[in-house]
């Protein structure tokens, strides 16, 4: 097992420079549009509050933000879906008529999975919401300056910068409205990616005898309050490299060094749930996915991280740490094939993680600081770092397919069209060596359809 002996000072260093990094460039993200002002032209007419085109504001506000994110991250241009626009226009209706900036509703309708699930959706996506004035008195005032007053309070708060700009999201939604005086506009931006399109039919379905866990198992999904301490924290990936399953389908978690581990559990929640996914369940022909629920196959009863501490059955003089955390389940055949996630859980069984199994070896970005990121573990940082070269046609196969493995080993970031593009580049330069790694992944980066499509069309 990899030995973790990243340097205590190292890691702060790289920790302080991407926090730094990150801060610098939100002041820097509204100077990518103002300084670009000439790419804004057809949005460059009067806007009046009494007679406008809300379809104008649309498409000027999606092209600021998919600016940002193309020159971030490499990332594709959203697509509009038309239900999306609807899940959006009763937010943005209900502001008007209240007048206020809020992204809550009321019932039935108050979150916006409530409103996904009325369209059709899985509760699986985001929202943002904005306010701007509606004119500046005699002054001039365009489209354009509306949009950058819309998105300018957004770029200026750190924890909105993931709903907008995070690459996981493909999909979007948009709808605004002005209030009753004329003064104000409102805006939602509904976002969303495979994983809010249900495609799970289970009466269609010819392989309705593969087990998966019935409802919700008392799980729930990603909460922004309860999970922000444990959100981003890249190092908590590591506890997926110490489990291990042996011939009798019992699970074990080790490590050679017990007080690490102890760290990580007490960093990573309040307990774990095994998910154990049979491959069948993504065939080519008839998938077999809930993506309603925030796991997968079957799942394991929680697991508090105090119970897998004290499990340890290792000598008490001895630093190692081996305990089993659970088994197949006696539904699932043990020769079938099966991918294990692990789903960490903070608050009352509240879904904050899913660690997967990965494949990142033999990177070479040739690029000096995401080589230093990789060194760290931090994977995700590496692949924004040198995602932008995507759009580069003369892009070398070993850069291109360190992308593919650097955006398969999480779900964030599997999602997003950095990983549908890597796989789509990659299965032209040299489709074998794709179909070798995407068998080695974990079976969940088929949540990309279009990485699914292409595995189907090009491996089988």
């Amino acid at each position: 097992m990899l030995k973790r002996k990243v340097s205590l000072f190292f890691l702060i260093i790289l920790l302080f420079s991407n926090y730094l990094c990150f801060s610098q460039s939100n002041v820097s993200y509204l100077d990518w549009i103002t300084e670009n002002s000439e790419n804004y032209k057809n949005f460059q007419k009067n806007f009046n509050p009494i007679k406008y085109d809300p379809t104008i504001v649309k498409n000027c506000f999606i092209q600021m933000v998919n600016d940002i994110r193309g020159k971030l991250f490499g990332c594709t241009p959203f697509v509009n879906l038309q239900d999306l626009d609807s899940v959006a226009f009763m937010q943005a209706e209900f502001q008007v008529t209240k007048d206020k900036l809020t992204a809550i509703n009321e019932a039935p309708f108050q979150y916006t999975a409530q409103r996904l699930k009325k369209y059709g959706f899985t509760m699986q996506g985001n929202e943002v919401v904005a306010k701007a004035k509606a004119h500046q008195g005699d002054n001039d005032y365009s489209y354009y300056d509306l949009c950058v007053e819309l998105i300018k309070p957004l770029l200026k708060t750190a924890s909105a910068i993931p709903n907008f700009l995070s690459p996981q999201y493909t999909i979007y939604g948009f709808a605004c409205g002005t209030n009753r005086s004329m003064n104000s506009l409102y805006i939602s931006l509904v976002l969303g990616n495979d994983l809010t399109i249900q495609v799970f039919n289970s009466v269609a379905s010819k392989q309705k005898d593969l087990p998966m866990s019935r409802g919700f198992a008392g799980l729930k999904h990603y909460d922004e309050v309860i999970c922000k301490k444990c959100a981003d924290d890249y190092t908590l990936e590591q506890i997926y490299d110490m489990i291990y399953c042996d011939e009798n389908g019992d699970v074990f978690l080790q490590s050679d060094d017990a007080k690490w581990v102890k760290k990580m559990l007490t960093k990573a929640g309040n307990a774990i749930v095994l998910d154990f996914i049979q491959k069948e369940q993504y065939n080519c022909r008839v998938p077999q996915v809930d993506h309603n629920k925030p796991f997968r196959g079957m799942v394991s009863k929680p697991l508090a991280m105090d119970k897998i501490l004290a499990a340890n059955d290792s000598s008490a003089k001895s630093n190692l740490f081996h305990a089993k955390i659970g088994s197949i389940p006696p539904q699932i055949e043990l020769d079938k094939e099966i991918d294990i996630n692990i789903l960490l859980l903070s608050g009352k069984k509240v879904v904050c993680r899913t660690l997967i199994k990965k494949n990142v070896n033999n990177l070479q970005p040739s690029d000096a600081v995401a080589d230093s990121l990789i060194q760290a573990q931090n994977y995700e940082s590496a692949l924004y770092q040198i995602s932008p070269l995507l759009s580069d046609s003369t892009l070398s196969e070993p850069i291109l397919f360190s992308i593919v493995q650097l955006a398969a080993h999480k779900e964030k970031t599997y999602l997003s069209s950095i990983f549908t593009q890597a796989v789509q580049k990659a299965a032209l330069q040299n489709p074998q060596r794709l179909c070798m790694l995407l068998d080695m992944f974990s079976i969940s980066v088929f949540d990309n359809k279009e990485v699914k499509k292409i595995y189907c069309n090009t491996c089988n």
